[in-house]
């Protein structure tokens, strides 16, 4: 069972959109509130979620019930998410995925305007899930492979296939100020009692990761 809300059909073209101007379009590119938008998300729910921070090295071994993901693309964005989603669903026996949240690159400037990114929340529950059950480290090493997949590098793909689990966490390096055909990140990991324990190199969260991460667990799609 698969849960995930699309943005309306502006938001197919919101790559092309200069992210300097934005914010006089973004009620118009999602179905989230402009209220939602623009609140910010209280100190109070994010304890409510976030149980502990722990260093992606030292919890890549563990395999939980399930994993809090984020994407991000800002070519052709809907169209790369949902390739994404499809991968990952098939790796979880139930997948939710917040409404697709435009926002705007803000390393862009007057002389040097960039595409707006769309970012997306999910949960991938895994508690039934007839796939074998990936460790954290696992995960990551395969968003990776995911993410060369759709760029349609499969060279490098295959390269990051052939890296042991702890080669690759050692040398992840993200670029900055890119074009990003689509990016996932694991922001957390579920444990069997419901913990949720988010990984330190992410956190703390973005604005647009909380209102994802916020939406889900209001919705009660990660209990």
């Amino acid at each position: 069972m698969c849960s995930h809300k699309l943005s309306e059909e502006g938001a197919m073209d919101a790559a092309n959109i200069n992210s300097l101007s934005i914010s006089k379009q973004l009620n118009n590119l999602s179905n989230l509130n402009l209220s939602d938008l623009n609140s910010d998300i209280s100190d109070d729910i994010k304890q409510q979620i976030i149980a502990e921070v722990q260093p992606l090295l030292q919890i890549s071994e563990m395999t939980p019930v399930g994993y809090i993901v984020e994407l991000g693309s800002n070519q052709e964005a809907s169209y790369h998410l949902q390739q994404a989603r499809t991968v990952l669903e098939a790796k979880a026996s139930k997948a939710y995925w917040s409404t697709e949240f435009i926002n705007p690159d803000y390393t862009a400037t007057a002389d040097n305007p960039k595409p707006d990114y769309t970012n997306q929340c999910g949960y991938l529950d895994l508690r039934v899930s007839k796939q074998p059950t990936l460790s954290l480290g696992e995960l990551v090493k395969a968003s990776k492979v995911i993410e060369k997949q759709i760029q349609q590098d499969f060279y490098e793909a295959e390269k990051i296939n052939q890296l042991e689990v702890d080669e690759l966490l050692q040398s992840i390096a993200e670029p900055k100020n890119r074009v990003v055909i689509i990016d996932i990140d694991i922001l957390a990991i579920v444990t069997d009692s419901g913990k949720i324990i988010a990984v330190e190199e992410r956190y703390p969260f973005k604005h647009h990761e909380w209102v994802g991460l916020t939406e889900l667990y209001k919705k009660q799609w990660l209990s």
